[in-house]
Order: structure tokens, then C-alpha cells, then sequence
């Protein structure tokens, strides 16, 4: 009796774990690339809360290298971090100062929430993302001129 009690009481708790799915908080997470019309998911990395990425690309103002830094933050979305380039337009175009001064070249840490990146280029041949070791050439992924959307999603497309 005790034995058939348990194995029933067994089942209840392992139907009620999957009835409820993934715990708040818990789904699994993925730095999302949306383009297209109508808008689909191109990409999905996996991401975990206060994970870095980085965008990489040419600022179109400066002709310059840009390479921005940006962490997931549960509840406030994606968040900038650090910014680099080897030119001091760059860093005067977000209003930042770069480390140590010197010839206005180089880094600068901030503190920027984004929510989601919007990104229009009439070429996207040099913008790359750079997560968990893996990197994502947006040619060819999202069409030159076409905007594309960056975004944290649960891996059934739903924002968390």
C-alpha cells in the first residue's frame, strides 16, 4: 500500500512540475537578430542574464571601427556597457570621454539601458556580433538597407 501510495504521489509531483513548465525566470534565453518583411527571427544565440556581447561594425559618420560592448539585464533589457574605436569622433558622436585621455582614442565604460538595438545600414558586410565564442556576419542574414532589430527572446520568440 505504502509502495503504491508513493509511486502515485511520485507521479502527481512529476505531472506538476511539467504541467508548469520552466520556472519563473528560468526559460531559456537568446540574443535574437528580427528582420525581414514580415519582421521573423534570423538568428537566436543563447544568452544568460549579465552575459557580454559585442556589435562590431563601421560608424558611417567617421569611417571609423566601432566595437560596442552590451550585457542582458532581466527586466531592463540590453544594456551598453563599453565602447571602443580608434577614433575620438566616435567617442564626441556618444558623448563619452575615453579612458586615459591622451589622443581621444581607445575605450570608455557606460552605462547606457537600450531595451532592444535598431540597426538600418545601407551595406551590413561589416557588422558582426560576437557571443559565447561564436560570430555572427549580419550580411547576408539581414538585406543591405533593411532594418534589423536586436533583441533578448525566450526560445519561443516571446520577450521575458
Amino acid at each position: 500500500m505504502r509502495l503504491v501510495l508513493a509511486a502515485c504521489l511520485g507521479m502527481l509531483a512529476t505531472t506538476t512540475v511539467l504541467a508548469q513548465g520552466v520556472p519563473a525566470g528560468r526559460e531559456s534565453l537568446c540574443l535574437a537578430v528580427v528582420a525581414g518583411e514580415p519582421p521573423g527571427r534570423a538568428v537566436c544565440l543563447p544568452v544568460r542574464p549579465g552575459e557580454l556581447f559585442e556589435l562590431e561594425f563601421i560608424n558611417s559618420i567617421y569611417g571609423a571601427p566601432v566595437r560596442e560592448t552590451f550585457k542582458y539585464e532581466p527586466g531592463r533589457g540590453i544594456v551598453l556597457v563599453r565602447v571602443e574605436s580608434p577614433s575620438p569622433g566616435v567617442f564626441e558622436y556618444y558623448g563619452l570621454t575615453p579612458e586615459g585621455g591622451g589622443n581621444g582614442s581607445g575605450s570608455a565604460s557606460v552605462r547606457r539601458v537600450i531595451g532592444e538595438i535598431t540597426l538600418r545600414s545601407h551595406d551590413y558586410e561589416h557588422h558582426v556580433i560576437r557571443l559565447g565564442g561564436k560570430s555572427i556576419r549580419l550580411k547576408g542574414l539581414v538585406a543591405d538597407g533593411a532594418a534589423a532589430m536586436i533583441r533578448v527572446e525566450t526560445a519561443e520568440g516571446k520577450r521575458p
